[in-house]
């Protein structure tokens, strides 16, 4: 044949250590010729290209193998060639510390999904994605419509989303989305619950100002545009002097007084009233800003969000602390279990809630709350007659209890369990590690360890209320007494109640008698 033969080369798979980081990486070994291939030895503008083809899953998943994968996969050419890829229409992104990553994961979990309440079936549904939305950051669903606002303000229309099929609500496939408008703050509709309610859609926006003959004022301004929910046409427009910047809009009251509370960037508010009534009637009119009750009274206090429903408002500040107004003797009632200090004639002053820590998120619904702390813990409060509190029974609570849940984007209507996401990676968690003293359920240190710091002394306040029971002479007074303790002690409302609740059966079964009583307290 005349052609000198060519010696197979045999291939093996080694462990060689990362020139970067020290870490093992599998490599295929040519033996008989040449030396192992490194991954480093090809252009880094090469290494980006190709990794940028794979899944967003993948990536961070190969990010997380070594110290050079994690600097190529961090790159901000990878997450811009990935971006483009899921968002062609996204334009360049000018804020934040990594743009392109943040908008590219934005857009790769974003999603929308619903349960519908009724029937034997319990699977999720996804909506139809709008391909122009820039990731998710908040819903509204209406009676037959969905409402989406992304995080560059683009509002938009999902048009007849909702379609009712033998008595089950289902994703309408044929559904199609519109841009209501854009540069929206915030947007907010009927407080209840119950879509059938929800008629209009108040907007907050930044609008520049229309060009007059004879002015030279070109500040935008923000304003308030009303919307016909099942149109999406505007009825009503109201502009604000440029002076005055919102962030949020909440609603609260019945169509004919309906209060417009805005929350200022200074931590103010603001409120107003209009006639939803008269709305669609074409006229103009000056309404008067008012300062809130909560921002008169307590100028101290910088308001960082606030929730309403149709009765009641709940404010928390940037220190953690929550304000609440309730404006039915009924809702109050459920809520605290009492009217003591309820005033019919001044509904509007707040009324400070005791809470364990700093609150960084709040729910409001119609005769109850929910609070998530800075530790991630879930604080339920109110009317619980079907168990919507979630703390296993139908027990009211008067105050907030601990519930073992974990936080989520929820809304809830009549109809369905609508599940919002789309992570955001600038938004670090907000959580801190609960410390040790406060966990609940810590278990008891053995005779041999040390004993634990006590910096509260509540050793020393157990021994006190001991020897009060002690000198009481009658288990009836006995009783009373560790009834008053209980209320006295830093304990849950879950767990006063167990106490309260069985002593009242141990006095039951006694007959009110008198027994022998405890055990001096040992020294």
């Amino acid at each position: 044949m005349g052609e000198k033969a060519v010696p197979l080369l045999r291939r093996r798979r080694v462990k060689r250590s990362c020139p970067s980081c020290g870490s093992e990486l599998g490599v295929e070994e040519k033996r008989g010729k040449g030396n192992p291939i490194s991954i480093q030895l090809f252009p880094p503008e090469l290494v980006e290209h190709i990794i940028s083809f794979l899944p967003v899953r993948d990536l961070v998943a190969l990010g997380q193998t070594c110290r050079y994968f994690h600097e190529v996969c961090d790159g901000e050419g990878v997450w811009r060639r990935i971006c483009r890829r899921l968002s062609p229409r996204l334009q360049d992104q000018g804020s934040g510390v990594r743009p392109w990553k943040r908008a590219a994961i934005l857009n790769y979990t974003k999603g929308l999904y619903f349960q519908a309440f009724g029937g034997r079936r319990r699977c999720l549904s996804k909506s139809v994605a709008p391909l122009l939305a820039h990731g998710y950051r908040r819903f509204l669903p209406t009676k037959d419509h969905v409402f989406i606002l992304d995080y560059v303000g683009t509002l938009f229309f999902l048009k007849n989303a909702l379609v009712s099929t033998l008595g089950q609500m289902q994703w309408k496939r044929a559904c199609r989305y519109v841009v209501l408008c854009r540069g929206a703050k915030d947007f907010a509709s009927d407080p209840r619950c119950d879509t059938v309610y929800r008629k209009y859609l108040y907007v907050l926006a930044t609008r520049e100002p229309q060009e007059v003959v004879g002015t030279t004022s070109s500040r935008a301004c923000d304003c308030v545009e009303v919307y016909l929910q099942s149109s999406g046409q505007r009825v009503f427009k109201m502009t604000f002097h440029h002076s005055m910047t919102f962030k949020q809009i909440v609603l609260v009251g019945q169509e004919t007084q309906r209060a417009l509370l805005l929350l200022t960037e200074e931590g103010k508010i603001y409120s107003l009233v209009v006639n939803e009534t008269q709305l669609d009637q074409p006229r103009s009119y000056t309404v008067q800003l008012a300062l809130r009750k909560v921002s008169h009274y307590l100028p101290h206090l910088r308001v960082a969000c606030m929730t309403s429903n149709q009765s009641s408002t709940l404010y928390v500040t940037d220190q953690g602390g929550v304000y609440f107004e309730v404006h039915t003797p009924g809702v109050y009632r459920d809520l605290f279990g009492t009217l003591q200090a309820f005033d019919p004639l001044d509904q509007q002053m707040p009324l400070a809630l005791s809470l364990p820590a700093k609150i960084l998120f709040c729910a409001l619904g119609y005769n109850h709350l929910g609070l998530v702390d800075e530790f991630g813990r879930i604080f339920m409060q109110g009317n619980n007659r079907y168990g919507q509190l979630g703390t296993g029974d139908k027990m009211d609570r008067g105050e907030p209890t601990q519930v073992p849940l974990c936080a989520c984007a929820l809304c809830a209507t009549r109809e369905c369990l609508y599940i919002l996401s789309s992570h955001d990676i600038e938004q670090h968690a907000p959580y801190r590690h609960l410390p040790a003293s406060r966990v609940v359920g810590t278990p008891e240190p053995s005779l041999g360890a040390r004993a634990p710091q006590d910096p509260g002394g509540m050793a020393q306040a157990c021994e006190e209320y001991l020897s009060q029971i002690h000198s009481c002479q009658t288990l009836q007074d006995r009783t009373e007494k560790m009834k008053e303790i209980v209320g006295w002690m830093p304990l849950m409302a879950a767990q006063k109640d167990f106490f309260w609740e069985a002593l009242d059966m141990l006095q039951r079964a006694e007959g009110g008698g008198g027994g022998v009583g405890p055990p001096a307290p040992e020294t």
